[in-house]
Order: C-alpha cells, then sequence, then structure tokens
C-alpha cells in the first residue's frame, strides 16, 4: 500500500511534488473562470454600486454624490417599480412552477426506450441550445406577432404570417382568441425554456438503481407510492438546482418588465437610474434565491 510522500523542512511538512503539481493544475482549470467572474461580475457590479449613489455625466465624467436619493425616488416616487416588480414575481411563480411540473415529466417519459428516444431528447434540448434571451424574444414578437407595432411599415426579422391573424381567422368568439394566445404563449415559453432542466432531471432519474424499484415491486408498493417513496428522495438534490436554476432564469429573461425597465432607462442615459434598479433587483433575486435554498434544502434527500 503506498503511502502519500511527504518531505519536512524546519519541522514544516511539504506535500510531495505530485500533489503540488494536481494542485497548480487544479488553480490553472479555474483560473478563466476566476477572471471571468472578478472582471465581468465583480468589477461590473462595484461600478453599478458607485453608479447608484451618484449622479453620473459620462460627457464629462464627473460622479456627484448624491446618497440614497436614487433609492428613496424608486421606492417612493417611481409608479411604475412596485407594479412591475409585483407582475415579475407573479410571473416567476407561474413559470418557474409550470416549469418543474412539466419537466420532471418529460423526463419521466424519456428515461423508457422507445424509437427515436435519441431524436426527441435533442429537440427538447434543441432550443437551449440556439437561443438566448435576446433571440426568444425576437421570436415572440416578431414570429408570433405578441410586440404592439410601431408603425405601418414596421420591419420584421422573421417573414412569417401573424398568429394572431390566423387565430383570428377563425372567426371564434374574442375571449376563445385571448384563451388560446395566452395558452400558445404558455407553452411556447415553457417548451423553450426547460430544456437544461429536462437534461439534469433525465440524468437524475436514469441513476436511480433499479434494485429499489425492484423491491418496492417485491413489497407490493404502487406507482404512486414508489413515485414519492423512491424517485422524488432520490432525485431531490436535483430537484433544488433545476429550481433554483429556472428561478434565476425566469427573473433574468430579457423579456421581462424589470429588465426591460433597467435597459430602457440606460438607453435614455440614465446611468445612475438603471443601475439603482439593479442593485435593488439583484438584492430581492439573491434574498428570494437563498430563502428557497434554506427552505427547499431541509427536505433534500443526499444518498451516501
Amino acid at each position: 500500500m503506498k503511502t502519500k510522500q511527504i518531505i519536512s523542512i524546519s519541522g514544516i511538512d511539504i506535500r510531495s511534488r505530485t500533489q503540488v503539481k494536481r494542485a497548480l493544475w487544479g488553480l490553472a482549470f479555474i483560473l478563466p473562470w476566476l477572471i471571468g467572474a472578478l472582471y465581468f461580475f465583480l468589477y461590473p457590479l462595484i461600478q453599478s454600486v458607485v453608479y447608484a449613489f451618484c449622479k453620473v455625466d459620462l460627457a464629462t465624467d464627473t460622479f456627484k454624490p448624491i446618497g440614497f436619493d436614487n433609492f428613496r425616488y424608486l421606492f417612493t416616487k417611481d409608479p411604475n417599480f412596485i407594479t412591475n416588480l409585483t407582475k415579475t414575481i407573479g410571473n416567476v411563480v407561474y413559470q418557474v412552477a409550470t416549469i418543474m411540473i412539466f419537466s420532471f415529466l418529460i423526463a419521466i417519459l424519456l428515461r423508457n426506450r422507445f424509437y427515436g428516444r435519441t431524436l426527441v431528447r435533442a429537440i427538447f434540448f434543441f432550443p437551449f441550445i440556439i437561443s438566448s434571451g435576446v433571440v426568444i424574444t425576437i421570436l415572440q414578437e416578431q414570429v408570433l406577432m405578441t410586440a404592439e407595432p410601431i408603425s405601418q411599415q414596421q420591419v420584421y426579422m422573421f417573414a412569417a404570417p401573424s398568429f394572431d391573424y390566423f387565430i383570428e381567422q377563425l372567426s371564434i368568439p374574442e375571449s376563445v382568441t385571448n384563451l388560446v394566445k395566452r395558452v400558445s404563449m404558455s407553452f411556447f415559453n415553457i417548451i423553450w425554456k426547460s430544456g437544461v432542466q429536462i437534461i439534469l432531471l433525465l440524468t437524475a432519474v436514469n441513476h436511480i438503481p433499479s434494485s429499489s424499484y425492484e423491491a418496492a415491486d417485491i413489497e407490493g408498493a404502487t406507482g404512486w407510492e414508489k413515485l414519492w417513496k423512491i424517485t422524488f428522495p432520490t432525485i431531490s438534490p436535483t430537484l433544488l438546482v433545476v429550481l433554483i436554476y429556472s428561478i434565476i432564469d425566469s427573473f433574468t429573461d430579457y423579456g421581462n418588465t424589470i429588465m426591460r425597465m433597467i435597459r430602457n432607462f440606460f438607453e435614455l442615459g440614465q446611468y445612475e437610474y438603471s443601475a439603482t434598479i439593479g442593485i435593488v433587483y439583484f438584492v430581492i433575486i439573491l434574498a428570494l434565491v437563498g430563502a428557497v435554498n434554506y427552505l427547499v434544502g431541509r427536505r433534500i434527500h443526499y444518498v451516501v
């Protein structure tokens, strides 16, 4: 049995050359992430905090400290922030719940062997590969025509027939038309945003030992009992990861109202107010994710 080689110099233990080399290789692998986190996250975050407490004039490159004035205006005078924040949180709760249920059901179905299973898996993951938040917004607004037209001669990136026009030609009541539009848009969003979640949950359910289900069958357990006593407890760590990922992904969706507020104020040159909304939004998301992690994490079962 080989033992770890340790060299002692003046009473100080030094790891062997192999261990040091492994540690350096590990540092080299995480170095790109570390640089990216510092330069693309930490530095902009600090810069945004500075902007939020100042009156910014980039033309003269001046920053006039104004304390909490931007934050006071945001919570007491802005007529849209609280309304948009409430609407965003409500949409996130609905979207995350729907995406979690849909992703779990699809993962359970894709676990079974059937002809064309690989193709079906690729279809569900394909939207995530080709899309970003901007792309999905373009598809919604210009293919499904959900955006309000800017002018009579609005130019669209995709030459697709109007979905609204197609529904209106069916000559059905307006209430039914609106319901069909909402359902179709919701279905589009769910499928488009469930790719990562399906892959993670599919990996988790595929790693459940078949012996667990066989033992349950011998004991006479029903499918419902196996779901709650075996499937859910075994994949609960992955469910937590999927839940947190879905929450963050929904909150940072390019199309939600708060993200558009941040973008609109930035485009208007009100950088300090755009940064203020971003900082408050970041803190709210961080608090909600922390609360979800604490409450749900207490019920997670880790299989040793």
